[in-house]
């Protein structure tokens, strides 16, 4: 495999003028990534798996739970990946659910072939199979499942197209992200929207008023297709996925067409629902510009 290594208030826009990217981030999107995760977390850090156990039998499925030591828990979305599959070990290259029956994946890995294991939020176990992918370019993958997930697994929105109205996208600025790897820890990840196409990370890097550096974890072989993410409120939104050591495609690049593979994808598997990805709006924010 290619090695890829490698969550305080909604702010209300109500005749609030348009603030420049260089002026102070007082209400903005970018103050609350960082201190929306910063309030959750402990210093020096206490990084905990998200569900436990953490075996590597199959024990570490039938007898999952959510784990209630993670910084994390009780976010909206953890569900959405899976806690692993039956017949391969830990958490690697997971898929992540952007609709009920669709999931994205890095094109380098194939977790189509195997059995997820998803854990809802009642702690009880469903069991999928990838039956088709598309490859939309860039690493990036859609897959559909053998069955749709139920609510209680969910799946997760996508920064939107127009999220650069409210993320000033530049090689200078960083913004908090959350990373995952394959042992279930969720770890700050500093993201960067300066290269089109591509979310970039720096595990050197820490934000003003966000997670400590110390937070921060590098990502490395067998972390590739587990998702990078934003807290916005309590709710996971999905950036990208672990691609190489610091980048991975940025999918609000690519919404398009992986609603067009999405929709040939439904038709292939004869769907009664049309499912697309659903973009979070940003809109409660200040644009930038």
């Amino acid at each position: 495999m290619k090695i890829i290594p490698a969550m305080l208030v909604f702010f209300l826009l109500l005749g609030v003028k348009a603030i420049s990217a260089a002026e102070v981030f007082s209400g903005t999107l970018a103050e609350h990534l960082a201190t929306n995760a910063a309030a959750r977390v402990t210093i020096p850090p206490d990084l905990q798996p998200f569900r436990a156990p953490n075996s590597l039998g199959l024990d570490r499925i039938t007898g999952a739970a959510w784990s209630r030591t993670c910084w994390l828990h009780d976010v909206q979305g953890l569900p959405a990946t899976p806690i692993g599959f039956t017949n391969y070990p830990g958490g690697q290259g997971l898929m992540t659910m952007v609709s009920p029956r669709h999931f994205l994946c890095a094109t380098h890995m194939h977790p189509e072939a195997f059995l997820a294991a998803f854990l809802d939020t009642n702690n009880v176990v469903h069991y999928r199979h990838g039956v088709q992918r598309l490859d939309v370019g860039s690493d990036t993958s859609v897959g559909i499942l053998d069955e749709d997930l139920p609510a209680s697994v969910g799946f997760l929105p996508v920064l939107p197209a127009n999220f650069t109205n409210y993320l000033s996208a530049t090689s200078t600025n960083f913004f908090q992200g959350i990373g995952m790897n394959q042992e279930f820890y969720l770890f700050g990840q500093s993201l960067n929207f300066g290269s089109p196409g591509l979310a970039c990370w720096s595990p050197e890097k820490n934000i003003a008023g966000g997670l400590a550096k110390e937070w921060n974890l590098v990502v490395r072989g067998g972390d590739s297709s587990n998702p990078v993410l934003l807290l916005i409120s309590n709710r996971l939104v999905l950036v990208s996925h672990n691609w190489t050591a610091r980048s991975g495609p940025n999918y609000a690049y690519q919404i398009a067409d992986i609603n067009a593979k999405m929709h040939l994808l439904s038709i292939n598997n004869h769907l009664a629902s049309d499912y697309q990805l659903t973009e979070f709006s940003l809109t409660n924010w200040p644009a930038i510009r």
